[in-house]
């Protein structure tokens, strides 16, 4: 079953005079103990909600999205996506998408961006007028992370590596930009000289689990001439080879591969 929720710029506003307890009523449900953010108030804080407090009404207005619409798109895209994955529950919340500094100069269109926080919980942030299909390939992308028999629900802080890292991030590229057309406005980011960059960079980290190491490798870093997202590229060029060399057919079949053996298919036939 598929529930959506949408708190759109409209609602906020008009609870702005109590936004911490409207905002604790909207999202205390979308967290819990097992979940990778355990209180609502990291989820307010990961999508910059707290900032709708200050926020004019003309602002707020040039925010709003056509309810209805984005809805029906919702619906259409996950009967999609549930072709290929086992979605017999699926909860999605739909708020406002405030300009983060990676994609400021994107346009606005292109500010849609997601957080899956447990199995069958998606949290999705959508402009005014989001590109349609990169909204589906962003909801496919988190729809695999959503899934139930996704294996990262059987790790913990302690054991989610850099290489299941890759293979859940490389895993849910693959399966969306299967569906969807890719328009990543990150993919050119990952030259064949970035590439073996960073390569030297993160082959000697592949077991930690230390998120100061793992961050710059998975989202980037200026400072370290890591490019915005380069992890997510890397990601999707280990899943997507081994998918193709070992023709695998269903994407259920990537869950059960090691992650180990997407690295040693890369080192086997691209670092030769």
């Amino acid at each position: 079953m598929l529930t959506i929720k949408q708190i759109t710029p409209e609602k906020l506003f008009a609870n702005k005079r109590r936004l911490d307890v409207f905002l604790e009523e909207e999202l205390s449900n979308l967290v819990d103990k097992d979940s990778w953010l355990t209180n609502w108030k990291a989820l307010a804080q990961r999508f910059q909600l707290l900032k709708f407090k200050e926020m004019p009404a003309e602002e707020n207005e040039k925010l709003q999205w056509d309810t209805a619409y984005i809805e029906s798109v919702i619906e259409m895209t996950v009967q999609h996506i549930n072709q290929y994955l086992n979605l017999s529950e699926l909860h999605i919340t739909v708020v406002p998408a405030l300009p983060f500094s990676f994609f400021r100069e994107q346009p606005q269109s292109l500010w849609s961006n997601a957080f899956t926080n447990g199995p069958s919980n998606i949290i999705i942030a959508i402009p005014t007028k989001p590109d349609i299909e990169f909204l589906q390939y962003l909801l496919a992308h988190e729809s695999h992370h959503a899934c139930p028999e996704n294996p990262i629900y059987q790790l913990t802080m302690d054991t989610f590596t850099l290489e299941e890292w890759y293979k859940m991030e490389g895993a849910a590229e693959y399966f969306s930009l299967s569906l969807y057309p890719d328009k990543r406005w990150w993919r050119n980011n990952f030259p064949t000289e970035v590439e073996e960059k960073y390569w030297n960079e993160c082959k000697n980290h592949l077991q930690s689990v230390d998120d100061h190491i793992k961050g710059p490798l998975c989202f980037g870093n200026q400072q370290k001439g890591i490019p915005i997202f380069a992890g997510y590229s890397f990601a999707l060029k280990l899943v997507s080879n081994y998918a193709t060399s070992q023709r695998i057919d269903k994407i259920d079949e990537l869950f059960t591969v090691d992650p180990s053996e997407f690295i040693e298919h890369y080192e086997k036939c691209h670092l030769k």
